[in-house]
């Protein structure tokens, strides 16, 4: 029986394994460790995603070099917040994204429709923009809530919050969006 001739890449599976799992980390991390390597884990991730990005996809490479600034600066000032900005910080830079590819087109959304449909119409365009003025709005308001969690609410809200919520109504957003489809393409066709 052949053998691969290499592994397979792994980089994504644990890029996003990892940022998935960070609120867990935290959680369960803070009673027992200082935020620092915390915060070393959340920088980590960010470069792993970095790497993992390999000069495509959706987040700019500004928002990985961003993300770890900030959470140098926040581990001076409010050492606990560091520990838990990193959900957040990635929340906002794909609000900005998004944000970005409304004046810039094509817009993410499209981007992304494009993988299977290379040839759009217009009123295709005009949809992926409607969809990624929603995304944009979402990813804003899982930030402000995700901030909103960490100053104000114990870290076991954060964690439900960042770590299960926000994940769960990423799902429900992504099958409204297909149902939707779905439904436009159905009344599309004669």
């Amino acid at each position: 029986m052949p053998y691969p001739t290499r592994l397979p890449d792994l980089l994504p599976v644990v890029a996003v394994a990892g940022s998935v799992m960070y609120p867990f980390l935290v959680y369960f991390g803070l009673p027992y460790l200082p935020p620092g390597p915390l915060v070393a884990v959340a920088v980590g991730l960010g470069g792993l995603h970095l790497l993992r990005q390999r000069g495509r996809g959706l987040m700019p490479r500004w928002g990985f070099l961003l993300i770890p600034c900030v959470l140098l600066v926040l581990l001076a000032l409010r050492p606990v917040l560091a520990a838990q900005a990193y959900p957040p910080l990635v929340s906002l830079c794909l609000a900005a994204t998004f944000a970005w590819s409304l004046a810039h087109p094509p817009t993410a959304i499209e981007r992304i429709a494009r993988l299977t449909s290379p040839d759009l119409s217009s009123d295709a365009i005009a949809y992926t923009r409607s969809v990624t003025k929603v995304w944009t709005a979402f990813f804003v308001a899982n930030a402000a809530i995700a901030i909103a969690c960490a100053l104000w609410f114990p870290v076991a809200v954060w964690t439900l919050w960042t770590g299960f919520v926000s994940y769960l109504l990423i799902g429900v957003l992504i099958a409204g969006e297909l149902a939707v489809r779905r439904w436009r393409a159905r009344q599309a066709t004669p």
